[in-house]
């Protein structure tokens, strides 16, 4: 068996030879050591998981329900509900641009002058990306030929107005014939549109 620690330190001091001084001083760097590496065998720890957490799947249905509220409140899901409460099934990518592709496709184009209530409007926004750039839909037709459509813009849904046959006039005394589509800048150039007459290039009839 080696010696511990305590006896080799004890043997050292008692003794006077410095041949036994050396042997002692040898096994107690040996029994120390051979001491240490017994007293140091540690298992690592078994880290098992705990079931406390949130059940699997759960921030997933959190984030698709998100994600299916913050779409709703867009200008295509404000067509896409409405849609989708008549009967017409369809998914997007969410862009006005991918709703015009598909109802386009599937539907009939009429003429703005016979648009009716549910049809569904497409606009030019001039800002390159052609006509599908923003959609409404039709709401009333009064007996003029203006139509009130509903939209979401600037985050917020609203009732607004397109008059296909007066689409360059904004009012008839007090009353709104055409919204602003567009903000006016200083940087526009003079051709440039604002009224949802002038910037409205499609309507599409969709039918269950």
């Amino acid at each position: 068996m080696s010696p511990t620690c305590s006896i080799i330190v004890f043997m050292t001091l008692r003794g006077s030879s410095q041949a036994l001084f050396a042997g002692l001083l040898l096994l107690a760097v040996q029994g120390c050591a051979t001491t240490a590496t017994e007293i140091w065998q540690v298992r690592p720890p078994v880290v098992r998981a705990s079931s406390s957490g949130p059940p699997p799947g759960l921030f997933g249905r959190r984030r698709r329900v998100q994600a299916a509220a913050e779409h709703a409140n867009t200008a295509v899901g404000v067509v896409e509900r409405s849609l989708h409460e008549r009967g017409i099934r369809f998914g997007t990518d969410g862009t006005p641009a991918s709703l015009y592709q598909f109802l386009h496709g599937q539907y009939p184009e009429v003429s703005a002058n016979q648009a009716r209530s549910g049809d569904v409007l497409f606009f030019d926004m001039g800002d390159g990306s052609g006509c599908g750039g923003h959609t409404g839909l039709v709401d009333l037709v009064d007996s003029g030929g203006r139509l009130m459509f509903r939209e979401w813009r600037d985050g917020s849904a609203r009732r607004s107005y397109v008059h296909p046959g007066q689409p360059h006039t904004r009012r008839d005394g007090a009353l709104i014939l055409n919204t602003f589509l567009r903000v006016k800048l200083p940087d526009d150039p003079p051709s440039t549109h604002y009224f949802a007459g002038e910037l409205l290039c499609s309507v599409v009839r969709p039918q269950p």
